[in-house]
């Protein structure tokens, strides 16, 4: 069928020549919802778009070459007019910590990983800080745990989901007895993950309910280094990890228990600079 534009509709190659978006991300876009065209034939199954959609195939253009996620496009072009500037703006600054983010994780692997490559225009971040490890011995201690598989978009929330765990210890009338920690018993990222387990130490009697566990953390020693809460960001804390893994190596035998996050202080209250917790990696010392 040879391709037409009429005062109302046009075809999906006109449309894409006009908007400058290929024909698969059109089909893309439809199939998502977010760029729908006007009319599709029941029987040819050509799609025909009205000129009036051109404006939004344009923004939606823009907003990809910003790497907008297009659930976010759609979320902020289907919102009424006047939220869209406030959600633009909150979108903005996402991405604008995720840069940081990606330039920071690049100047660690830069200076960590591959020192030998790395670029004169790649200057080390003045606020990147120096770690110093210290060791203790941590006694045993009976814990009340929830592990889940999580990758590294959906921690946030099991920690969150994680808080129903010291509710539940309390109306069995047992009692905090130490700060909450995360085990890392794998890598957490975009492709693997974990599992995570999130530890409540409590004294008194408990039971077992439903996804909620309870067993006896070993006995240990472990290095550790104390963080401000600006420090527990991802990159950053990876430098802590390294020198707590690196101070462990050195005073004896690591691979028994899995490094962890210990958190000693209010999360929500606590400013940017300061202490909120400790990155540890456990160790059998030497003979």
């Amino acid at each position: 069928m040879a391709e037409f534009s009429t005062r109302t509709t046009m075809t999906i190659g006109a449309f894409s020549r006009l908007s400058r978006l290929s024909l698969k991300a059109l089909r893309l876009y439809d199939a998502l919802g977010l760029l729908s065209p006007v009319q599709t034939d029941e029987h040819s199954g050509y799609r025909y778009y009205d000129p009036a959609q051109l404006a939004r195939a344009r923004q939606i253009s823009l907003l990809r070459q910003l790497d907008v996620p297009l659930q976010g496009i759609a979320e902020l072009l289907d919102a009424p007019s006047a939220e869209r500037p406030a959600r633009f703006r909150a979108l903005w600054e996402g991405l604008e910590m995720a840069h940081r983010q990606r330039r920071a994780l690049a100047e660690y692997l830069m200076t960590q990983v591959f020192p030998e490559q790395r670029s004169s225009s790649m200057t080390q971040p003045s606020t990147s800080p120096t770690f110093t490890a210290q060791q203790r011995f941590v006694p045993e201690q009976r814990v009340a745990t929830l592990t889940r598989r999580v990758f590294v978009g959906e921690l946030q929330a099991f920690f969150e989901d994680s808080a129903r765990v010291p509710q539940l210890l309390r109306a069995q009338g047992a009692e905090p007895a130490g700060p909450m920690f995360a085990l890392y018993h794998g890598e957490v990222n975009q492709d693997s993950d974990g599992p995570v387990e999130i530890c409540f130490p409590y004294r008194g009697e408990a039971q077992a309910e439903g996804d909620v566990q309870l067993r006896s953390e070993p006995a240990h020693h472990e290095a550790y280094i104390t963080l401000t809460k600006s420090e527990f960001e991802f990159p950053q804390i990876l430098g802590a990890y390294d020198a707590a893994h690196a101070a462990a190596t050195q005073l004896g035998e690591c691979g028994q228990l899995s490094p962890r996050e210990i958190y000693t202080a209010d999360w929500p209250a606590a400013g940017p600079d300061d202490p909120v917790g400790d990155v540890a990696w456990p160790f059998v010392p030497r003979p």
